[in-house]
């Protein structure tokens, strides 16, 4: 790719993906972006931790729990307090610029796609949320 991204410009992009007048709740196209993505979500076991209130408590907890058994682990929490690599967490500690950027780089290419299927549709892009 000859994009040269940073964290902010990567987070701008996620931030303009679509104006919050034109979010749906919609699943469809997620599903269709996890398809094009090869089904990362099935790759590992995941724990989805919803609700009001307590969700960063509740998944540092449980990340706590499964690092003590040996268990290697991913967190998305948010919002982040200063940069938004703090809000995901590898092994308890934030993802490095280098790897947001990389992984974004790596995966920007299926969220166009699925982008140009929605646009074609008539709908709006995939959404930052």
């Amino acid at each position: 790719m000859t994009d040269e991204f940073s964290v902010e410009s990567v987070y701008a992009e996620l931030l303009g993906r679509a104006p919050e007048n034109k979010m749906e709740p919609r699943l469809a196209p997620l599903f269709r972006a996890m398809d094009v993505l090869g089904e990362p979500n099935k790759a590992y076991p995941i724990i989805h931790v919803t609700g009001t209130n307590g969700k960063t408590s509740t998944a540092r907890m449980i990340e706590s729990v499964l690092r003590a058994h040996g268990l290697s682990t991913g967190r998305y929490t948010s919002p982040h307090l200063s940069k938004v690599t703090e809000r995901i967490s590898i092994d308890g500690h934030p993802v490095s610029d280098e790897t947001f950027v990389r992984i974004w780089d790596e995966i920007r290419p299926y969220l166009q796609i699925v982008d140009a299927e929605l646009e074609a549709e008539g709908q709006p892009r995939l959404t930052y949320f």
